[in-house]
């Protein structure tokens, strides 16, 4: 199962049989989607490039956007798949 960080446990919120995986599911489709757009695009992408051209632009009304995009660009960095452009704009894939 993919996973995020561990998150702190708190007990008073409930959580629902079934509602973790059903997001690890989604997490891991999301995912694999962002590798595609980075392995289709040997320059790299960039965080704008995936929430638009992936539709997860946020529609938060506060000051902070596409923080989902990033988030899942850091996952991929961690799990070895991504890397950063020396420029630090661009995400590329790594060459398996």
């Amino acid at each position: 199962m993919p996973s995020g960080l561990a998150a702190k446990v708190r007990t008073s919120v409930i959580v629902p049989s079934g509602l973790k995986e059903k997001a690890q599911l989604g997490l891991s489709l999301l995912k694999d989607a962002v590798l595609e757009l980075a392995k289709a695009n040997p320059n790299g992408v960039s965080n704008s490039d995936t929430a638009s051209l992936l539709g997860l632009r946020s529609d938060y009304g506060g000051g902070s956007k596409d923080y989902l995009s990033y988030s899942l660009l850091g996952i991929l960095m961690r799990e070895g798949k991504l890397d950063r452009s020396q420029t630090g704009k661009k995400h590329i894939a790594r060459v398996d």
